[in-house]
């Protein structure tokens, strides 16, 4: 099998594996939204938000550069991942231990710093898998990670149920979701045994090598995660938790799909990889263009059809308390394309080696934003956070290129943003004059009237589905 249709394979075994996990991840949400309210659901989403500060120290980029070392032959695969592991693991239990110490500082109900405690030890089962996802996305067998996450959410949904039919409130849900996280890592584990021998390692010459890679990395996550949840830490210090129950919302929705293309561009990586380190710009290029076609294909109707359907979806899955937040979606759609594609250009960056140079972009973006959320939010709420998340993540997608550009001079072919626009516009003439169907109903009319538009322009081939859907070996 060659390697597109190695990926495809997988990405088409993942992609009816992730609508289910998707499914039963908005079931879940749903539910907590519908228990918990506005001002419950405010509370959630600070619990998490305040921990994704100290998510930020556990990072190091560790599943990045240990994915780029294990895709050099060179390497030694298990040493990697085993002291990356440790690594990580180490991390989780310094950092995270602090978090329940630290939020006791902080104004928060003291809800919010009991939930901190018992969600911080989810993180540290989040942050071990993540690193162990490493391993499956060097071998093309990320079906196996969405496999894990199916089985977890299943538990997930199941302890959710019993957690509000017993009426145990924020903590049972936050209790729900830490097992979701040690279903996860248990299965993950298990499967991994498969591919390679894994032990707690501690070999300080691997760590080096290791770390050295991996803190320009490290710093760039911080930088983005400052900025991207940044506005949620501040409006819950200086608005009414209703406020950041509206906003976490769609956050909440709209990280499932940034999640999605994370998982598909983490097949994309080891390729990337091992492009550069064979120094074929040629291929590297091409794998850039088809998955940026891939990625604009997706985003901008996305962004077009959010605004139709928005609110409706909202609706539909956190109910009724949370009809705002549709508006708020909207918005925060157009941040979300700008993700899937400076996504793509971040994981080319790391690929060639190039991190260092994103580190005054996203420091500069950091201290921009902050500082624009301290001065906007008190004023104009969620309406300025997710405004200011847009032109942020616009400003990463654009010096992303700029380094990418700037290092094998990439210019990617802009034709397929013309065509899928132009097709994005046919299919926004259904929706807008059937606004008052259902979204349910809508949602499939759009995507069949932009697809049939976009293979008139010539937006994709037969020969294109063909490759996809051609399972045989060449």
């Amino acid at each position: 099998m060659t390697e597109v249709r190695q990926i495809a394979h997988n990405t088409l075994i993942q992609t009816m594996g992730k609508a289910i996990t998707i499914t039963l991840g908005l079931v879940a949400f749903g539910l907590i939204t519908r228990a918990l309210g506005q001002e419950g659901f405010g509370y959630f989403t600070t619990v998490y938000a305040f921990l994704s500060i100290f998510g930020i120290l556990i990072d190091l980029g560790l599943q990045m550069t240990t994915t780029k070392l294990i895709s050099d032959p060179r390497e030694n695969e298990n040493q990697i991942l085993s002291n990356a592991l440790t690594i990580r693991l180490i991390a989780s239990i310094v950092f995270l231990g602090l978090a329940p110490l630290v939020v006791l500082f902080f104004p928060y109900p003291q809800i919010i710093k009991f939930g901190v405690a018992v969600a911080a030890i989810g993180f540290i089962f989040n942050s071990l898998t993540a690193t162990l996802t490493s391993l499956f996305q060097k071998h093309l067998a990320m079906y196996l990670t969405v496999f894990a996450d199916v089985v977890a959410k299943i538990i997930y949904i199941i302890l959710l149920l019993i957690a509000l039919h017993r009426g145990w409130g924020l903590i049972g849900i936050i209790g729900a979701t830490v097992f979701d996280g040690l279903a996860t890592l248990t299965v993950l584990y298990l499967m991994s045994k498969r591919y390679a021998r894994l032990s707690w390692q501690f070999d300080f010459a691997i760590w080096r090598k290791i770390l050295v890679a991996t803190w320009p990395i490290a710093l760039t996550i911080a930088l983005n995660l400052i900025y991207f949840k940044g506005d949620l830490v501040i409006m819950s210090l200086l608005r009414p938790q209703t406020e950041v129950g509206l906003y976490g919302a769609p956050y909440r929705v709209l990280e499932v799909l940034i999640n999605a293309v994370y998982l598909f561009l983490g097949l994309i990586l080891p390729l990337l990889a091992t492009a550069v380190a064979i120094k074929n710009l040629d291929r590297l290029k091409n794998i850039l263009q088809s998955v940026f076609d891939f990625l604009i294909i997706v985003g901008l109707p996305l962004v077009v059809g959010g605004y139709f359907v928005g609110q409706g979806v909202m609706v539909f899955i956190a109910g009724p308390d949370f009809a705002l937040s549709g508006e708020i979606m909207k918005i925060l759609l157009i941040a979300t394309a700008a993700i899937f594609i400076a996504a793509l250009f971040g994981y080319a960056v790391v690929a060639l080696n190039q991190q260092k140079r994103m580190i005054k972009f996203y420091a500069l973006n950091a201290v921009i934003s902050v500082t624009a959320y301290l001065i906007l939010i008190p004023r104009y709420t969620y309406w300025a956070a997710a405004w200011i998340t847009v032109l942020s993540e616009i400003f990463i997608l654009l010096t992303a290129y700029w380094v990418l550009y700037k290092t094998i001079g990439f210019r990617p072919q802009l034709k397929i943003i013309i065509k899928s626009l132009l097709a994005s516009a046919v299919m926004a003439l259904p929706l807008y004059f059937w606004q008052q169907l259902n979204f349910v109903w809508l949602i499939p009319i759009g995507l069949v009237v932009y697809f049939i538009a976009l293979y008139a322009l010539k937006g994709f081939s037969k020969k294109m589905l063909r490759e996809i859907l051609t399972l045989k070996s060449s």
